[in-house]
């Protein structure tokens, strides 16, 4: 046996950090995926109903939609708008909407779609109801069906943003 150079175990320091940036990386991936399933979802602080979801009318005929949306969390929460989605303006018009809003966005995302916002920026307290009535006219004949939405504000991680409940309409138009 030789005393020149004792056998020393490899050097492990190194992979420790290499473990330490996967399980960083995957608690990020984790947490943004997590975030954005968050923005996706609906929101769980209303109940959304709307009467009646099918409806049967002749053309040129109008007719009432109304939207009933109850708060069922604990606190306040504010309803931004009402929206009715683009496929809906192919055959019905929006004639007047209760209560009144304050200003009409259209809007255009690839993977949400096109619609047309109606701003009430209205408070609903715990345990209220805010009923919207909807009037709308039906253009041409034809079977057309779409989304009403109702967008919440919302908060996540401290930053504001909306998100939306939907409900089907479907209008048989004779």
């Amino acid at each position: 046996m030789s005393a020149e150079h004792p056998v020393t175990p490899a050097n492990r320091r190194g992979c420790w950090w290499m473990v330490f940036v996967l399980v960083a990386l995957t608690l990020c991936g984790g947490g943004t995926g997590a975030g954005l399933l968050s923005l996706a979802a609906e929101p769980n602080q209303i109940r959304t109903m709307l009467m009646p979801a099918r409806v049967e009318v002749t053309a040129g005929e109008s007719f009432e939609l109304t939207l009933t949306i109850e708060n069922v969390s604990l606190d306040t929460v504010r309803i931004t708008g009402v929206g009715l989605d683009g496929s809906l303006y192919d055959a019905l018009r929006l004639e007047r909407l209760e209560p009144a809003f304050q200003a009409v966005h259209t809007r255009d995302y690839p993977l949400l779609g096109e619609w047309t916002e109606y701003t009430l920026n209205r408070q609903v307290f715990a345990g209220e109801k805010l009923t919207v009535t909807l009037t709308l006219t039906a253009l041409r004949p034809g079977l057309v069906s779409g989304d009403v939405l109702v967008w919440v504000q919302d908060r996540l991680l401290g930053m504001s943003f909306e998100r939306a409940r939907r409900e089907l309409l479907a209008v048989d138009i004779r």
